[in-house]
């Protein structure tokens, strides 16, 4: 009875917690369109798709620089922590940092390097290029989002990531037309980078301010083998889901070389993703109770939560369906008149990103109940289907077939997470007495 009521106090601070998060997130977005709205006028359209391609490259060299160990703290800080195994959590904070900038470095090299092979005849490769030097401290700010996530700093981690970066990146670049009279894609890459690393900056300090005590104070023990093992399991289902993501634009970028429709389609990509940073970021606080409801096998705590989480993701994206509708055009003008025409990409876009929404705690349900086989078997056809069919529309089709093939598979491979959760969580509240 005591854990019951506990497991309920707990999920009205998730819910206090989850509301200033979810804000941070709004105000976020709406930072981020308007740097992206800022790049798209400062730059030429072709050129804001570079800037597009370039930004999408490093969002998959930088998830796999971190071997998933980002994702894996959320559910191991916090037992670590409860166990004051300190010297554990240190090592793991010196290990991932390690991991992140030596693997950012290599793979973003190599990423390069084989893209220009693949490409050799596309026009200012070098200028993406600049995006690659970032990618190690990028990758050390990711896994550093999360990291204080699971020290407890669920608000603060989310406002520096969702609402200072994006400022900072704002700022920086709307001053950009009067240091140069006219920028260049390699300007608003190196803007961008230098942004990140200023946030970095912050997120340390952060870091020094919510660990627990006497953590640097701990020599740090290392389990390297078991961490990387643990963390790939995460990495894969991450990895596939941000090549998912970034699908629409790099199959465009590749396969079609069209860097005026790749800039259309980022523009609707930028609005239709506000919901889905919503849910990554509410994540964050849902996340570690989640796990702490499992580990104590609190079935009726875990139902709770997960029916309170879908009820206001499913509003959130009726809401923001209806605005798409009816304001979509304007919304794009904002970046230009000329991408308005991507109306019709942006509605189609916005319905897959919103079943992603609601349905997007799923993948996290069946990884905290160790269904990691099943999770990544649904992710991986589910991404084989989408990149397959978002390469045969790119090739044969305009970007609206790019849009229909990435919503259709979106839609189908979230469905098929949300019935895998539903049976594996039905199947452990069944070994739970009295669940």
């Amino acid at each position: 009875m005591s854990i019951h009521h506990d497991s309920i106090h707990r999920q009205h601070s998730s819910q206090g917690f989850g509301a200033s998060v979810a804000f941070a997130a709004f105000v976020g977005y709406a930072l981020i369109f308007a740097l992206n709205a800022v790049v798209a006028r400062i730059l030429a359209p072709d050129q804001f798709g570079e800037f597009a391609a370039a930004v999408a490259m490093i969002g998959i060299i930088c998830t796999c620089a971190t071997l998933g160990l980002e994702k894996y703290a959320l559910r191991l800080l916090p037992q670590y922590i409860q166990e004051r195994k300190l010297a554990l959590v240190s090592g793991f904070l010196a290990f991932g940092v390690i991991i992140s900038v030596v693997l950012g470095a290599v793979i973003g090299f190599v990423g390069f390097k084989s893209y220009g092979a693949f490409k050799p005849h596309t026009n200012n490769i070098e200028e993406i290029a600049h995006m690659i030097w970032f990618a190690p401290a990028i990758a050390v700010f990711l896994f550093a989002v999360e990291i204080a996530s699971a020290f407890g700093s669920f608000v603060w981690s989310a406002i520096i990531y969702r609402v200072i970066f994006p400022l900072i990146a704002l700022g920086s670049m709307a001053a950009l037309p009067l240091l140069t009279a006219k920028p260049t894609t390699a300007d608003a890459i190196n803007v961008y980078g230098f942004s990140w690393i200023i946030a970095l900056g912050l997120m340390a300090i952060l870091l020094l301010r919510s660990a627990p005590r006497r953590l640097y104070r701990s020599k740090p023990m290392m389990i390297p083998r078991q961490w990387i093992t643990e963390g790939v399991a995460y990495l894969g289902l991450s990895l596939l889901l941000t090549v998912f993501a970034q699908g629409a634009i790099l199959t465009t970028e590749v396969i079609r070389g069209d860097r005026v429709s790749v800039g259309l389609i980022s523009a609707a990509m930028q609005v239709s993703m506000l919901v889905v940073i919503v849910q990554t970021s509410t994540l964050r606080v849902f996340g570690p109770q989640l796990a702490t409801l499992i580990a104590r096998g609190d079935a009726v705590g875990e139902r709770k939560l997960i029916w309170n989480r879908a009820r206001w993701m499913l509003l959130i994206g009726l809401l923001f369906m209806a605005a798409i509708v009816l304001y979509g055009r304007a919304i794009l003008s904002i970046f230009g008149e000329s991408y308005t025409v991507a109306y019709p990409v942006l509605v189609v876009l916005s319905i897959g990103n919103t079943v992603n929404t609601v349905l997007g705690f799923s993948p996290t349900i069946l990884q905290f109940h160790g269904a990691h086989k099943v999770t990544l078997r649904i992710a991986t056809i589910g991404t084989i289907i989408g990149v397959g069919s978002m390469s045969l529309a790119a090739a044969y089709g305009t970007h609206l077939e790019v849009a229909y093939a990435y919503s259709g598979s979106l839609i189908l491979m979230y469905l098929a997470f949300q019935v895998a959760a539903q049976i594996v969580s039905r199947r452990s509240a069944a070994t739970v007495p009295n669940a």
